[in-house]
């Protein structure tokens, strides 16, 4: 771990990594949860090898606004550097916003990789690592600490010095999986596709009706026993009121009233055939939508 808070030493390393792509970037910073946050850390790792943050880089930046001007001219701003972050709307906000260039998001893409390719519950930085790498030990403990204080604490520093790696090890295993979630052999081939389906069809239906079973009997179970919430299911009961009233008395009423009744009725086939005859001299309007439907041909 290279540890660096003043502003000489901290420009000759940004000057540097400007020549490496691509940089794998964390921030921590101070009083987050108020309205005036701070830039504390820079971390960055230029290393895929390193697994234990030993070449990580951490920049102390707080309260050092031209240090954080300049990494943000020299590396943010490159088109030619490849920027990984984790949740990158957030650090950008510190770093350069949308005038950097070249950022990937480990976030946006386990996000846009479909279940069934990456069975994860949520996609937040532990989860995304304890599911890819288990022989790395995660821990958040120090996520929520004073980043404003000084010194640092070696433990913040540990945990400074570890999340580039984290997010590092997580992007090389998000990249296959976000290439075959969006590989064209994949999405236009039909036959693929087809032969796909036939192959998980029955499992999925078995697995689906036995998931409406289950889900049935646990609201009736947690409805009849007054339990509101299990670590798995939370029950949620509102009650839903509809008012009708009748159309001409309506109508008759408003005429008394002297109101003005000006919005539109969606007529459905049923009243259409009852108001055929009148409809023919009425300003009707017409909205009408395509539907496609795909419908199983397999009725075994």
């Amino acid at each position: 771990m290279f540890y660096l808070n003043q502003p000489e030493p901290i420009q000759d390393l940004i000057d540097e990594l400007a020549e490496v792509s691509p940089l794998w970037i964390d921030t921590e910073v101070a009083d987050y949860n108020t309205k005036t946050p701070r830039l504390s850390l820079i971390s960055i790792l230029a290393y895929a090898q390193d697994l234990n943050g030993d070449r990580t880089c951490i920049l102390d930046v707080l309260n050092q606004p031209k240090i954080v001007e300049y990494f943000i001219n020299k590396i943010m701003v490159n088109p030619q550097i490849e920027k990984v972050f984790h949740n990158a709307a957030y650090d950008l906000r510190f770093l350069g916003k949308e005038k950097a260039k070249n950022i990937t998001c480990t976030l946006k893409m386990a996000k846009s990789i479909p279940y069934y390719l990456l069975p994860i519950p949520n996609h937040t930085l532990k989860t995304l690592v304890e599911h890819f790498t288990p022989f790395l030990e995660v821990s958040k403990e120090e996520q929520t600490s004073d980043w404003g204080q000084r010194p640092l604490s070696q433990k913040q520093l540990a945990y400074a010095k570890l999340d580039p790696v984290y997010l590092c090890q997580i992007h090389q295993q998000l990249q296959p999986l976000f290439a075959k979630s969006t590989s064209d052999n994949f999405t236009d081939d039909l036959d693929y596709l087809e032969k796909r389906y036939r192959e998980i069809e029955e499992e999925w239906k078995l697995l689906n009706s036995e998931m409406e079973a289950i889900q049935t009997k646990v609201k009736q179970l947690m409805e009849a026993k007054h339990i509101k919430e299990t670590p798995i299911f939370k029950l949620s009961i509102s009650e839903r009121k509809t008012i009708k009233v009748d159309f001409y008395e309506l109508a008759e009423k408003a005429k008394i009233k002297g109101l003005t009744l000006h919005f539109p009725v969606t007529l459905t086939q049923e009243l259409q055939k009852k108001t055929e005859l009148i409809l023919r001299e009425l300003n009707l309007q017409e909205d009408t939508r395509k539907v496609v439907r795909l419908i199983s041909k397999n009725n075994g």
